[in-house]
């Protein structure tokens, strides 16, 4: 199964690439609109939001919760509020949004985000998300360790985020559990066209059910 992840930036048309499912993050609401094929579309912040697309028909059987911790009416739309999870027979891939500290942001919100996230992970899960921050970083912290959860992130040598100093840096995850049933191959960082090279690129990549 061939899918595409982006935590979108830049007006990039999604249309352009070939996947069965793409993950999207931070979507903008009126481009969810317009797509042509089956899809499941939840708004996090302002215009923004969650969005699946199911191009092949495989069958979009998507539930949507609530992170425990999150801040009302926030006004920076680039934050996050929802996942999605989407059922695949036994299999899930959790779609997630998380927020990333700022000065509007605390700390405490991103980790007790990114920990009830990684709490949901087991040998039949995936997670595709942006939890903004290279996997060092978030070894350092300890609190969303993947080591001592036993998890791997796919992504972890692939860089598919820009800066604005035009450093590369691995922000964005593909999570399972180091024993999962669900195999990730084929990865691919696509620099596709947009008006600044600042932020994240589209990731395509394999997913292979045991």
């Amino acid at each position: 199964m061939k899918a595409l992840m982006f935590s979108w930036n830049g007006e990039v048309d999604i249309n352009q690439f070939d996947y069965d499912l793409c993950f999207l993050q931070r979507y903008k609401k009126k481009y969810a609109e317009q797509i042509q094929y089956q899809n499941h579309y939840i708004n996090n912040y302002g215009q923004r939001g969650l969005c699946i697309i199911d191009k092949n028909k495989i069958g979009l059987n998507v539930e949507v919760k609530q992170f425990n911790d999150y801040i009302p009416n926030h006004n920076d739309d680039c934050q996050g509020q929802y996942w999605q999870t989407m059922k695949i027979g036994k299999y899930k891939i959790i779609n997630a949004s998380i927020c990333y500290p700022n000065d509007d942001m605390p700390e405490s919100v991103y980790y007790n985000q990114g920990k009830q996230l990684l709490d949901m992970l087991d040998d039949n899960t995936l997670i595709v998300s942006d939890l903004h921050f290279e996997d060092e970083e978030i070894e350092q912290e300890k609190i969303l360790s993947f080591k001592e959860r036993n998890l791997t992130n796919h992504l972890s040598t692939f860089k598919a985020f820009t800066n604005k100093r035009g450093y590369e840096l691995s922000l964005d995850k593909i999570i399972t559990t180091n024993n999962s049933n669900i195999s990730i191959s084929n990865i691919n960082v696509i620099k596709c066209e947009k008006e600044a090279i600042v932020g994240h690129w589209p990731v395509e990549f394999e997913i292979q059910f045991a």
